[in-house]
């Protein structure tokens, strides 16, 4: 388990990127009990649940159950979104050909005829628009994906040719309104060795009724930071900023944990906040570090509202690995009471899909 924890420490950072973890908060002020710390820590689950709720009953989450899971036996049945694909796939070629999607190409405004299953094209001279029914037997053309401000750049992986995106504007509608939309932009690359690093982007997601803004930076050339927000109406926001520090900038030639000098991060939902650090220069060399070396070579802190409530630590209990917030007052209790259920609650949820 322990192992385990450092991988996902690994791949947390891997994924999100970099940003420095230290707070001026004075921990000797403390103006609440610990009973209520407890309150706003499950008032925060809580407020994340009820934006899940707010998703799942959100214009996407509509268009997908309509689209994909709209038969008798309501399973999961994407057959007829590929056959719209094929279809067009095979009146106008590939979408794909040598690595390089076929933007300029295909430029057009397309229409699907759901009665013989063929398309038909209007000139279009700056989008792809593709028209079609949301599901199948119907003849109302109520969707809409447009594809427009496509550029890509030439980069290569492994000797492999790769045409990869720098700028696009992607949106879904649905009688008339937007339910998935995503923006790519500041995409650059750095191509010194045969693995083309990406070392900015910017993107954003609508995927009703939520926002979400994704920011890749390369600090330096160890140094990189992720940055990914979201927001929905009348709900808490969520935040994640994370740093990973390499050690080298061999990018074509990491591959294990031992590529990595640090980690460091936070999680931000609503008001409550988790800022951690990983030294995994120093963890890596163990095959099976105790508690205790996690423990001295990582540090968890809690926040709500921006005064730190508590302490997160490692421990293991019955051969499993645990994390438990130590509060101000010395006691503890592990984070399972507050995110035990959390498989199950999301499962419940999101029960339409399942």
């Amino acid at each position: 388990m322990k192992k385990i924890i450092l991988v996902a420490g690994l791949g947390f950072a891997t994924i999100m990127g970099t940003q420095s973890c230290s707070s001026s908060t004075d921990d000797s002020i403390h103006t609440t009990t610990v009973n209520e710390d407890k309150a706003n820590i499950k008032k925060t689950i809580d407020g994340f649940y009820s934006k899940l709720n707010t998703m799942d009953d959100g214009d996407l989450s509509k268009f997908i159950l309509y689209s994909m899971f709209n038969n008798t036996a309501q399973e999961f049945d994407d057959s007829y979104l590929n056959n719209v694909v094929e279809g067009w796939e095979n009146q106008f070629g590939e979408a794909l050909i040598n690595n390089k999607l076929q933007f300029a190409n295909r430029l057009g405004t397309y229409t699907y005829n759901n009665a013989n299953g063929t398309w038909t094209k209007i000139a279009n001279s700056s989008n792809v628009v593709l028209k079609f029914p949301s599901v199948a037997n119907s003849s109302v053309i109520d969707s809409e994906l447009t594809l427009s401000s496509y550029t890509d750049i030439q980069t290569s992986y492994n000797s492999e040719v790769i045409w990869l995106p720098k700028t696009f504007n992607l949106v879904l509608k649905r009688s008339g309104n937007t339910v998935f939309s995503m923006d790519l932009s500041n995409v650059t690359f750095d191509n010194s060795t045969n693995f083309s690093m990406p070392i900015s982007a910017n993107i954003q997601i609508f995927a009703s009724p939520m926002t979400q803004n994704i920011v890749w930076t390369r600090n330096s050339a160890k140094d990189f930071q992720f940055k990914y927000n979201n927001t929905i109406p009348q709900g808490s926001s969520s935040e994640v900023i994370a740093n990973v520090i390499l050690k080298h900038s061999d990018y074509a030639n990491i591959s294990s944990k031992d590529d990595f000098k640090t980690i460091s991060g936070s999680i931000k939902e609503g008001d409550l906040k988790i800022v951690a650090t990983m030294n995994v220069e120093a963890l890596a060399p163990l095959a099976d570090p105790t508690d205790a070396q996690i423990n001295n070579n990582t540090k968890g802190e809690v926040f709500y509202l921006g005064q730190k409530i508590g302490d997160l630590v490692y421990k293991t209990v019955n051969g499993e690995g645990e994390f438990f917030i130590v509060y101000f007052d010395g006691s503890s209790e592990n984070t399972d009471v507050y995110i035990g259920d959390f498989e199950q609650k999301v499962k419940a949820i999101f029960a339409n899909y399942l």
